[in-house]
């Protein structure tokens, strides 16, 4: 993602960290801040972004939730709350985060775009930042792997009705966002333009009823 310039005054997207460790949330948005050319805060807690930045309805925000000294259970409540009483778009990623299987199949039914761990270094966490800004998925390899090739249920696997209204293309597409392509690596796969790609994203997540490409990953592991 490109920086933007000073003179720009018109943010394409804002960067809210969530959590009680203040200074680290502040040292980690400063780098973000510089690195993306992005406007940002941190708070301690959700409920004050709403009050904040409910003024800008239609800008896309990116919540980071600072998972280190935290009731995970809660955090899954809060995010679900968010969902159900905020219109405006907005990617989920969580940061300071442990390598565990189950953690990270929760983080993805959960609608989480990306996720952060305690060992990841700043480059990298800005690299990440800037993809899920873009709609991908930020998970380890092995974390994907595993919830694409994991054990179903008969109930999971059961054939859905959207199935039979997507057309080959949009199979095809959605097979590649279920593996982590990015829309111009799909372009170029199937010699396609870049908004043609688009069009048929838009056009299966309605079909199919989600919002985003995590969304779309979890309902083909289990339809397709």
């Amino acid at each position: 993602m490109a920086k933007k310039s000073d003179h720009d005054s018109s943010p394409t997207a804002f960067i809210n960290i969530v959590g009680r460790n203040m200074l680290q949330n502040e040292l980690l948005l400063s780098f973000l801040k510089k690195e993306t050319g992005l406007k940002g805060s941190s708070f301690p807690e959700m409920e004050s972004i709403t009050k904040i930045d409910a003024h800008e309805p239609a800008i896309p925000q990116l919540l980071i939730l600072d998972c280190k000294n935290v009731d995970m259970k809660n955090l899954w409540t809060d995010i679900r709350s968010w969902n159900c009483s905020n219109s405006s778009p907005c990617f989920f990623a969580l940061c300071n985060a442990i390598a565990d299987s189950a953690f990270e199949k929760k983080a993805m039914d959960s609608g989480i775009q990306g996720i952060f761990y305690n060992n990841d270094s700043l480059p990298l966490i800005a690299k990440g930042i800037c993809a899920v800004l873009q709609g991908d998925l930020w998970y380890s390899r092995k974390a994907l792997t595993q919830c694409l090739v994991g054990p179903k249920s008969f109930a999971d696997s059961s054939t859905h009705p959207a199935v039979s209204r997507l057309t080959f293309r949009e199979k095809e597409i959605l097979a590649c966002i279920a593996s982590g392509y990015s829309s111009q690596v799909m372009a170029d796969e199937f010699s396609i333009s870049l908004h043609t790609v688009k069009t048929h994203i838009y056009n299966l997540y309605r079909k199919i009823n989600v919002n985003n490409r995590l969304q779309a990953s979890l309902w083909a592991t289990k339809y397709l």
